[in-house]
């Protein structure tokens, strides 16, 4: 994925300003990458993480953590780029919408619009922190305390990575 798909929406949001018909490539792109993402975020399962056993011995808390944000802790890299993407969708959206509406393009615009609802939920799976951290802003105590939970289960999980195996003989 990398730093092309991005650069992809973005081209398709230009093209969409000089002929509108570019919008619905600029949907089925769309589509195609939440499909995807969906399906991808699925095979990961949403099950509860297993407290206090090997190799990471989480506490209960940091277990819950985890299991919450299972794909952004397991595919951290894809979460990432994935991420960069969804600015992506939702910044040209906010460009797109008036423009297709302006255009008279209603069934676009409105497609283009109401994605900004899944590009928000998906961006909140994929970037906990800064969703913690808006939620903590407002005084959230829950966002607040998985925000001090995170930076010691990301290490736990390094140092189980980085761990070599033991030696059975």
């Amino acid at each position: 994925m990398g730093g092309a798909f991005p650069v992809l929406v973005l081209f398709l949001c230009g093209l969409t300003f000089l002929k509108s018909e570019f919008s619905w490539v600029y949907l089925a792109v769309l589509a195609l990458f939440e499909i995807w993402l969906m399906l991808r975020a699925r095979r990961v399962g949403g099950g509860p993480v297993a407290a206090d056993e090997p190799p990471y011995h989480f506490s209960a808390e940091e277990a819950a953590l985890v299991g919450r944000y299972r794909f952004y802790f397991t595919y951290p890299v894809v979460a990432r780029e994935a991420s960069s993407v969804l600015a992506s969708l939702g910044l040209t959206a906010l460009v797109l919408v008036p423009w297709l509406t302006y255009k008279l393009e209603w069934i676009q615009a409105l497609l283009i619009g109401g994605n900004l609802f899944v590009v928000a939920r998906f961006t909140k799976e994929l970037s906990p922190v800064m969703a913690l951290r808006i939620r903590g802003h407002r005084g959230d105590r829950e966002a607040l305390r998985m925000l001090e939970l995170h930076d010691p289960a990301w290490k736990k999980i390094r140092d189980a990575v980085l761990q070599p195996a033991a030696d059975p003989h």
